[in-house]
């Protein structure tokens, strides 16, 4: 999954915001929800591993 920090926010942003109204109109356990908190998830540990690598270079 390579992208420039930028772009990864924004897509970090966009799929939290998606979560929330997922869990506001399916409630929190859908598993609609739960697929999207797992991708944040993922997007989320991507974005800690680069801000890591960064501060190591």
């Amino acid at each position: 999954m390579k992208t420039n920090t930028s772009s990864l926010l924004l897509n970090i942003e966009s799929t939290r915001l998606e979560m929330i109204q997922l869990a506001r109109q399916f409630g929190y356990a859908n598993p609609n929800v739960v697929k999207c908190s797992q991708k944040l998830d993922s997007l989320l540990n991507v974005y800690h591993s680069k801000m890591i690598k960064n501060k190591l270079a």
